[in-house]
């Protein structure tokens, strides 16, 4: 590196599990490491601009154990963006270039970054350049709702022409799915998204045909067996970004045979660490309970998105639609640097539309 890189940077961090409220410090010397100077890895020191927060920094603060940190203290965001400040083995990236970056948990568990810290040292391989004519705050929440939805559209096998219904379609990995989906199965495919009334015009304009208001049924599966459980009428997949299980359970009624219901995770009453493993365990039971519905299956495949390291190639695939304007990440709200535990509050509430963005750095909205 050209200069020596500062020691210290200001952060959020934790040393134990609790709400974010109560867990998170704000702290003006969080220690930075950096690789060894004969190390071959290209690592770049990145001024963070923007982080978003997604519920799986929320498990991570609340129930995970801190035994499994490295470090003695850790900073939450997997998802963020910023500028190159300097390149350790510059091959990929250079000073100033303007990046997002999405380090997977192992990663995170290890070093104790996140983008919730002014400074962060990372490896290149977890970064991809930000798009041309793209703002900072364009690419902060794109990666790991992205690569989620992403994922689960692979997984379930989405094909040109195919009826789509995407369940939490205003939401974070839902709100990505409806317009990945929509460059799938193009314009002669069928995509009704599931959300609250009030994101109607939000859903529609990211490519969905269709939006079910959620809240004008106290039975939302039979209410979907009744619109969608005809012949013609039935989906070809389900994109589950919320884990509502009861869908699942009744999904026989408007997806078809052969069909995959594809969930982000399962939904959970509570942050709560039996909470997490009850849904862990509902989870298994879902994948490996027989399909049969003699006896008690749903007679439908279910998958869970485990996304583990995207990789480069899925980051850039994210980064080029976004680009291209195929994919723009949807904002609920911008919150100051000082408010981290605010926009945490936003999250935890369950009814974000789209994500919820830090604004870390002093940089251009």
């Amino acid at each position: 590196m050209s200069t020596s890189p500062p020691k210290t940077t200001e952060a959020w961090t934790y040393t134990s599990p609790s709400t974010p409220r109560t867990a998170l410090t704000l702290t003006t010397s969080h220690p930075l490491t950096f690789p060894p100077s004969n190390s071959s890895e290209e690592t770049l020191l990145i001024s963070v601009s923007h982080a978003a927060l997604n519920p799986g920094d929320i498990v991570s603060l609340t129930a995970m154990p801190f035994f499994l940190h490295s470090t003695p203290s850790a900073v939450p965001a997997f998802d963020f963006c910023g500028t190159v400040l300097q390149s350790h083995n510059q091959a990929k990236f250079s000073p100033g270039d303007n990046v997002i970056c999405f380090p997977p948990l192992p990663h995170m568990l290890k070093t104790g970054i996140g983008g919730l810290q002014k400074i962060v040292p990372i490896p290149a391989k977890y970064c991809v350049r930000l798009p041309h004519g793209k703002k900072l705050i364009d690419g902060a929440g794109l990666m790991l709702a992205g690569c989620t939805a992403l994922l689960q559209v692979r997984q379930a096998g989405v094909k040109k022409g195919d009826r789509i219904l995407v369940v939490g379609a205003s939401g974070g990995v839902g709100s990505a799915a409806v317009q990945i989906v929509r460059d799938v199965v193009g314009l002669g495919g069928y995509i009704a998204g599931v959300c609250s009334g009030r994101n109607e015009g939000l859903v529609r304009s990211l490519g969905a045909d269709e939006v079910v208001d959620y809240t004008l049924h106290k039975d939302l599966p039979g209410y979907l067996t009744e619109r969608f459980g005809g012949e013609g009428r039935r989906f070809d997949h389900v994109i589950d970004g919320y884990g509502n299980q009861e869908l699942y359970k009744s999904c026989a009624g408007f997806l078809k045979e052969g069909g995959v219901y594809d969930a982000a995770s399962i939904h959970y009453a509570s942050y709560r660490l039996w909470d997490l493993l009850g849904s862990v365990v509902t989870i298994g039971l879902n994948i490996l309970w027989p399909r049969a519905q003699w006896l008690g299956g749903t007679g439908r495949s279910f998958k869970i998105c485990s996304l583990g390291d995207p990789g480069l190639e899925m980051m850039e695939l994210l980064a080029g639609m976004l680009g291209d304007g195929r994919v723009r990440v949807v904002r609920d709200s911008v919150w100051g640097w000082g408010e981290v535990k605010e926009g945490f509050d936003v999250l935890m509430g369950g009814h974000a539309a789209g994500k919820v963005v830090i604004r870390v750095g002093e940089g251009e909205e």
